[in-house]
């Protein structure tokens, strides 16, 4: 697309002479000075005034007579008048390269690019857009504000304030006027306009856009089958391994059962041997309570301690005896426990196998629904790749580019808004004569531009030749999904090798 520069080819020659009078006259510096020898021209005034009252002959200050920025103004036009149309567009656009700070070599795709970011800054335009985008905003924002526009001299007080600051107002009314009456000249939109794409994309005719919708619906449409059945194979994936959880569960309480009958059956196994250790122990206190009872040295408290030993005695006895009908119960009850384990055990089998064929039927479900959706977006990357060769070809068959895999898979992905987005945003590329100085460097080798009303950016490369390649548009969404599906992809190849490693 054409550029503020560009176009400026198509002014007038009066138009260009007007310009660079007011990039060469209406500065901070000069409106200042100005304003400040009419300051002293009314002070000499009023010297010369008194000086006559007081009986003096001739004036005593000598009248400055300023001329004003817009009688300057005229003067320098006055000085350009025979300049040819080569000095005039020479003398405009070294003057921009000087009042932005650029480089003399710099394209006049990046002089425009520093011009209309400077005017959009003072125009408080903080949307993201490309630089066609934001001339065309900066355009209506200033045709908006023509009443309210501030003759300089008013501008200049504001413009030393904002110097300070690092901006300036004057700067930014001077670049916007010129804008403007590119604007003018020019006479349509900047960016891109629906006219400017091909019908393939636009869908003017009924039949055209009707194979859009159809084709955007249908792609949703898999796209929706897909999300469900991962949805589907993901609950039954959970279904599996709670089933398979409850069956390990029922094993390991099968395997904890059996180990308890033995420790109980070994405790039985000495019970004897127990309890006749513990009647001896019983015997033992007995005995020597009675003792203790008929020697006159003993203390009450040596016998009352035997008792409570006797006591204690006596109680480990009564658990011994309980445990032994514990256990011989527990021992009783083990078949029919174990038998309530198996079926515990089957049950979780059976709950397992079905699961599992939920799983593969899920699965299959699955592959089938990203099979179709992998095979409609097939066909539209095919569809979108041929109608983009034919487009590049009908209007751009000089320039070379390529298109990678990644942005046929994303314009595959998207709706047809956000492609005709896309596409407005590689004209802009294609159409730009240096596209390394349209976009904003992400890397050495890669630039990015904003597509507007989708919070995306068309990223490419373009090297010293003109070579244009389109990478991809940065959306979070999109992106992820494809590094999901890669992901994916990565894992099924994984368990299908282990699983050909077991069958080995």
């Amino acid at each position: 697309m054409a550029n503020v520069l560009s176009v400026l080819k198509e002014a007038m020659d009066d138009d260009i002479r007007n310009q660079v009078a007011i990039f060469e006259v209406v500065t901070v510096k000069n409106i200042m000075e100005t304003e400040g020898l009419k300051v002293a021209e009314k002070a000499a005034g009023m010297v010369n005034s008194v000086g006559r009252l007081l009986g003096a002959k001739n004036r005593l200050v000598k009248d400055l007579r300023p001329r004003s920025i817009d009688e300057q103004i005229d003067d320098k036009i006055e000085e350009c008048a025979h300049d040819s149309r080569g000095m005039l567009d020479a003398e405009l656009r070294g003057l921009l390269v000087e009042r932005l700070e650029l480089e003399d070599e710099a394209s006049d795709e990046r002089i425009a690019k520093e011009l209309v970011k400077r005017a959009a800054e003072y125009m408080e335009i903080d949307e993201v857009l490309t630089s066609a985008e934001m001339t065309d905003a900066v355009l209506q924002q200033y045709k908006n504000q023509q009443e309210k526009k501030t003759g300089w001299p008013a501008l200049a007080m504001l413009g030393v304030w904002q110097q300070m600051t690092g901006t300036s107002k004057v700067d930014g009314e001077v670049y916007c006027q010129l804008i403007s009456m590119a604007g003018s000249v020019y006479g349509r939109s900047f960016a891109p306009e629906d006219d400017d794409l091909p019908d393939w994309i636009m869908g003017r005719e009924a039949d055209t856009r009707q194979e859009i919708e159809e084709s955007d619906a249908s792609y949703l449409a898999r796209e929706e089958e897909l999300k469900e059945a991962q949805s589907a194979r993901e609950v039954a994936e959970r279904n599996l391994r709670d089933a398979r959880r409850s069956e390990d569960a029922a094993r390991a309480e099968l395997e904890m059962h059996r180990k308890h009958i033995e420790e109980i059956q070994v405790w039985l196994d000495n019970y004897d041997n127990l309890r006749v250790s513990q009647e001896i122990e019983l015997g033992v206190l007995e005995g020597q309570l009675v003792s203790a009872a008929s020697d006159a040295k003993k203390s009450a408290r040596t016998i009352n301690k035997l008792k409570r030993a006797i006591v204690q005695q006596r109680k480990k006895l009564a658990s011994l005896q309980a445990g032994r009908e514990t256990n011989l119960a527990t021992i009783e009850n083990a078949p029919q426990r174990e038998m309530e384990l198996r079926q515990l055990i089957e049950q979780a089998e059976a709950e397992s196998a079905s699961a599992l064929e939920a799983c593969h039927e899920a699965e299959d479900e699955y592959e089938f629904a990203r099979a179709a959706r992998d095979e409609e977006r097939r066909r539209r990357i095919e569809n979108i790749s041929r109608s983009m060769e034919e487009w590049f070809e009908q209007e751009y068959g000089g320039k070379a580019y390529e298109l990678d895999e990644v942005i046929l898979n994303q314009l595959a992905m998207t709706n047809n808004e956000h492609r005709i987005g896309v596409f407005k945003a590689i004209k802009q590329v294609l159409d730009a004569d240096t596209p390394k100085d349209l976009g904003n460097k992400v890397s050495d080798e890669s630039l990015r531009l904003p597509i507007k009303g989708t919070g995306m950016f068309l990223v490419y490369e373009a090297d010293e030749v003109g070579k244009i390649k389109f990478v991809r548009f940065t959306d979070g969404d999109s992106l992820s999904e494809l590094q999901r599906e890669k992901e994916e992809k990565q894992r099924l190849e994984h368990d299908e090798g282990q699983m050909i490693e077991e069958m080995a």
